[in-house]
């Protein structure tokens, strides 16, 4: 029996005509989809697609499948509905990893930089950067602080940031050199490693902590580099959408 997931992933597939694409609009990472469509393809034993650079082509077996899976999935949406309140909506959520869920309880977010173009938004939330030292570190006195302060400093590598190469273009447009003494995954290890002492590093607002051996101090910039928090979706219900679009910010 053929699952219902497989065919979500394929119908995407069939619609955007990229496997990337499909990936993005489903909220999943590229290989599910392609490993759903290639389990479709052994499955029925015939070939869906035709792949090139330019991206995936429905054969003629592609085309009969979209119809077919099409059907059998707003039949599936009918009988869900025929048991469910009008008033009750199951949505897939997906939440960047680099966004701080405590602070924001309820609500999905999403770096706007990350939107892919079909996707439509709503602001929630704006917010800077501060650099983060240890308490005993030169710099922790200091009420705010300058690019040229951080010259020569020890860093600790923040390689998800949307904003990393935007940080980097400054301070080398500025000649100011710096190194990187260690590489975090997420940002609470990420200051565990600066209390530890491996070095200073650059963090969102969101993840300041009261936290005696750390130290936040703002960064001083012509042009403040900042990230917007946003909660994305598309072909929603109307329903759905008025509750987004009547979100209030936080």
């Amino acid at each position: 029996m053929i699952e219902v997931r497989p065919l979500t992933y394929f119908i995407s597939a069939y619609e955007e005509g990229s496997i990337t694409a499909a990936a993005s609009r489903c909220f999943i990472a590229q290989p599910s989809v392609t490993h759903a469509i290639k389990t479709l393809e052994i499955s029925l034993g015939v070939k869906l697609f035709e792949r090139s650079k330019r991206g995936i082509k429905p054969t003629a077996d592609g085309h009969k499948l979209y119809k077919l899976a099409s059907d059998l999935l707003l039949q599936n949406q009918q009988l869900e509905a025929a048991f469910i309140p009008s008033n009750v909506h199951e949505l897939n959520l997906y939440v960047q990893p680099d966004i701080n869920i405590e602070r924001y309880a309820n609500i999905l977010e999403l770096d706007e930089q990350l939107l892919p173009p079909q996707f439509k938004f709503k602001g929630l939330n704006q917010e800077g950067y501060k650099l983060i030292v240890h308490k005993d570190h030169p710099l922790a006195k200091n009420k705010t602080v300058g690019l040229n302060e951080l010259q020569g400093l020890a860093f600790i590598e923040r390689p998800y940031c949307t904003n990393r190469k935007a940080f980097e273009r400054l301070i080398s447009d500025e000649n100011i050199s710096i190194t990187y003494q260690g590489k975090a995954i997420h940002d609470f290890q990420l200051q565990g490693l600066v209390k530890l002492g491996f070095g200073v590093a650059v963090i969102p607002e969101s993840y300041i902590q009261k936290e005696c051996d750390l130290k936040y101090i703002p960064i001083v910039l012509n042009n403040p580099i900042m990230r917007s928090i946003v909660l994305a979706y598309r072909k929603l219900p109307k329903s759905v959408v008025a509750v987004i679009e009547g979100t209030s910010l936080i």
